[in-house]
This record gives C-alpha cells, structure tokens and sequence, in this order.
C-alpha cells in the first residue's frame, strides 16, 4: 500500500506542475456523513472543505482532478452519553469524463483512488478522554459534477453525491458540494 500511494502521488505531482495542460482550481465545500463499520451504528456527521484542480487533458472531454477534503465529524448519539469528535483528511484523484459539455455547462461522472486519514476521540460517560481513534483507509471514490461556466475566470461546480467506498467497511458520502473557481 505505501508503493502504491508513493507512486501515486509522484504521478499526481508530475501531472500537476505540467506546463502543457490547461487547469483551474476550485474550492468549496458541503455535508459529509461518514460510516466505519460494516453495522452503520459509527455512523458519523458533519461538514468539509473540498480544494480540487481540475486538470483537462489534450482531449478536451477528459480531465484528472486532484482532490483535498479536510471534514469535522460528530456521532449521532447524544453528546452526555457517549459524545464522539472526528476529523478526516482525504485525498484522492479522479479521472472524469464530461459527457455532456456545452459552452455553459458540464456534466462529467468520475471515479479514482482516494486514501482517507480519520483521527478522533471517543468518549463513554461523559469523559472525552476515553478513547482515541487514528485509522488509515484506501478506497475507491466516485460521483458525478455539473459544472456551470459564467466565464473563463469564474465557474460554478456542484457535486450532488461522492461516495467513498474504502478498506475494512469504511463508507463516506458527500452530500451536496458546491465549489467555486478561485483560479
């Protein structure tokens, strides 16, 4: 697992400062619920900051999208019992296809790779010190983008559902995202 993610990220890196490609990057953010066991009762919630650089290749239709997402997660039992704080860091890389694209808009499915950091504490009875949590977790994410493009220094992409299937029953779906250009 580590030479895999080793040679990915050299990969990404050598895409990312390519002088021949067109890119922009985006920023944004939206709800994230996340689930680290195969029963659903670790289910967690919360929201997250998504930055992306959306790379197009020579073929216009396809792109490489390098993506951070950094999230701040709570449990869904009630804070006096049992109170629980997450915070995952994910970074994955998306291959996207735009299969609708008109001057205006974009529509692209996407999948890729994505490794997935969850550190946190876990409280009973009210102590918040417990229990920790530090896991690591590499899976596969996908999801689809409709972008709206007012110019080209200024565009609008709203990521409806990204789910992240990973190892060990980990799940975390994105719900709603909206990013804007910022480059």
């Amino acid at each position: 697992m580590k030479l895999l993610t080793k040679i990915s990220f050299l990969i990404l890196i050598l895409v990312s400062f390519s002088s021949t490609l067109q890119a922009q990057v985006y920023m944004g953010g939206g709800r994230v619920i996340s689930v680290f066991g195969p029963s659903g009762l670790d289910e967690n919630r919360g929201y997250g900051a998504i930055i992306q650089r959306q790379i197009y290749l020579k073929d216009k239709k396809l792109s490489l999208t390098p993506t951070l997402q950094g999230a701040l997660l709570t449990s869904r039992k009630d804070v006096q019992f049992g109170p629980e704080f997450y915070s995952s860091v994910s970074f994955g890389t998306h291959l996207n296809f735009d299969i609708i694209a008109t001057n205006k808009f974009k529509l692209a499915p996407f999948v890729g790779p994505s490794l997935v950091w969850i550190s946190g504490i876990r409280g009973q009875g009210g102590a918040l010190n417990s229990g920790s949590i530090d896991i690591y977790r590499l899976g596969i994410e996908g999801g689809v983008s409709l972008s709206y493009i007012h110019s080209e220094k200024f565009s609008v992409k709203s990521i409806p559902l990204t789910f992240t299937r990973a190892t060990k029953n980990f799940g975390q779906g994105n719900i709603f995202s909206l990013l804007f250009q910022i480059i």
